[in-house]
């Protein structure tokens, strides 16, 4: 059995529970991907965030909020800090060169990357442009599964995840800090860059071809 679209009936006597918001359809919803940026606009992975739907409270540090970033132009000596919670990064379209403090990670489309909360981060467009999903949690860290009695790396197999390329970026001159903090974007000049540490990590094969980044 298959129903046409849903169309709201008034039922004044009847209510629940609600905390505000957007009231939502029973209808199926969908996300397209948005279009790039026509002419000569250019924008950088901050400049291209689009905010999808929110959940929950930031400063409650609890829900999340779904983005989707279109971008044609690689974070010049610019890098990126969200305070409010974690990003999950899903590559769409063009591959992405993140650069963190612990190192630098390439994510191909149907990849994805798990950048911690309070981490410094700028991305490089390889290909010119690039389409990404991002989920930011506000609330619990994500994990890796559990294990289980199926199998040593039955959720969990070692060789379908990456860790950054340490790497150390001492170039000389100014860098842009652009902070999100209590839902708003902040920004402040560095003297240096914020990826002049050496980190060591260890990376690992893997064979499948859906992998998954993560620090």
């Amino acid at each position: 059995m298959q129903a046409g679209p849903f169309t709201l009936l008034d039922q004044p006597h009847l209510a629940s529970g609600a905390a505000g918001g957007v009231a939502m359809s029973p209808n199926p919803l969908r996300w397209r991907p948005l279009p790039m940026p026509a002419g000569d606009i250019a924008l950088d992975f901050i400049e291209g965030l689009r905010t999808w739907v929110v959940n929950g409270d930031v400063a409650a540090q609890t829900g999340m909020a779904a983005h989707l970033v279109i971008a044609n132009r690689s974070m010049m000596r610019r890098a990126f800090v969200d305070a409010d919670g974690e990003m999950l990064v899903v590559a769409q379209q063009g591959r992405l060169a993140i650069t963190t403090e612990l190192g630098r990670l390439d994510v191909a489309p149907g990849e994805v990357a798990l950048i911690p909360r309070g981490m410094a981060w700028s991305v490089a467009l390889p290909d010119g442009a690039a389409r990404a999903y991002i989920c930011e949690n506000y609330g619990a860290p994500f994990r890796l599964p559990e294990l289980g009695p199926i199998g040593s790396n039955g959720l969990a197999s070692a060789r379908d995840f990456l860790a950054p390329v340490a790497a150390v970026d001492d170039a000389p001159g100014e860098w842009e800090l652009v902070k999100k903090f209590d839902g708003r974007l902040w920004r402040a000049t560095l003297s240096s860059s914020p990826f002049d540490v050496v980190a060591c990590t260890a990376t690992s094969s893997r064979t499948s071809t859906t992998r998954h980044a993560s620090w």
